[in-house]
């Protein structure tokens, strides 16, 4: 275990195993300065990332009063697609899809969320350094790109070709950045017709499914259901490891300061109550998250 920088106190645990599967997920915990039970937030990487990929935002959220717990999926992270380039010698690209069309990856994501939520639990028990400082019965999860898929799955989207229920009912909130499509890939027409808790779905006008990152607000049930679209955001915009001991060569630093202030306000509000999202709030967060390359953010609700 060991103490990386950052703006809250960072305690990195990569080995954790989970017997029932012996599969190991690795998560980084941040933690704020309050020491009573705090709300959790799991946070989880796009394929090739690992726990350290949405690092600024992450500890961000942390300084703003949650526990946040970052997870590393080992079977699309960023050394199972360097290993799957070496052993079935392909680019990147074609390792990252690769990934995606394996099925180990889409069951294992959502239970090693799961197997968080339970280690988080013993650890609010049993360790010094967490101990009563979690709550458990406020939970969210942010997810980009494969992460975006792992949130959707576990707050009730029906993945295709996926009989198992990976569902995980603790969970109170899920906030996807490029969440996926319809088009039958990861999920279809009828994946969408049983989330029935508060669902965020960010993206831009240059992610690389288009509009089809919109999907989900047209297919899931009314209520509580949010569309924010960056103008000129790509899909790397919304994963920023700055801080962390990876680095990306061009993060886009001007989206993650607006989602380092929109994001901990949609958690205020739907974990701790606090705060509004009516029309009128949520126009002055965006007029307060615009600058730089960021010029107009659209927020839909239904």
């Amino acid at each position: 275990m060991t103490a990386l920088a950052s703006r809250a106190e960072v305690i990195d645990m990569p080995r954790n195993l989970d017997q029932e599967r012996d599969r190991n997920v690795p998560i980084a915990f941040h933690l704020p300065d309050q020491t009573d039970a705090r709300p959790l937030v799991l946070v989880s990487h796009g394929g090739a990332g690992s726990r350290h990929g949405m690092y600024a935002l992450a500890s961000e959220i942390a300084t703003r009063g949650y526990v946040v717990a970052c997870l590393e999926h080992v079977t699309s992270n960023t050394d199972n697609i360097r290993q799957r380039m070496r052993t079935k010698r392909l680019g990147f690209r074609d390792a990252l899809l690769d990934s995606a069309d394996d099925m180990v990856p889409r069951k294992q994501r959502p239970l090693d969320v799961r197997f968080a939520i339970d280690l988080a639990e013993r650890l609010n028990r049993e360790d010094s350094r967490f101990r009563d400082r979690i709550n458990l019965s406020q939970i969210a999860i942010v997810g980009h790109s494969y992460g975006a898929y792992t949130a959707m799955t576990c707050c009730g989207v029906k993945p295709v070709k996926i009989k198992q229920d990976l569902t995980e009912p603790r969970i109170k909130l899920a906030i996807a950045f490029s969440p996926q499509s319809a088009n039958g890939n990861f999920f279809d027409r009828n994946s969408f017709s049983e989330v029935d808790q508060p669902f965020v779905g960010v993206s831009g006008t240059r992610d690389i499914s288009g509009a089809g990152h919109k999907d989900f607000f047209r297919l899931m049930p009314k209520g509580d259901k949010h569309l924010i679209w960056f103008t000129n955001a790509n899909h790397f915009s919304f994963s920023d490891p700055s801080g962390g001991p990876r680095r990306l060569p061009n993060p886009d630093t001007d989206v993650t300061a607006a989602l380092q202030t929109i994001v901990p306000s949609i958690l205020d509000f739907y974990l701790l109550g606090e705060g509004k999202l009516d029309e009128e709030n949520r126009q002055e967060l965006i007029e307060q998250s615009l600058g730089g390359k960021v010029r107009r953010i659209d927020w839909q609700v239904n």
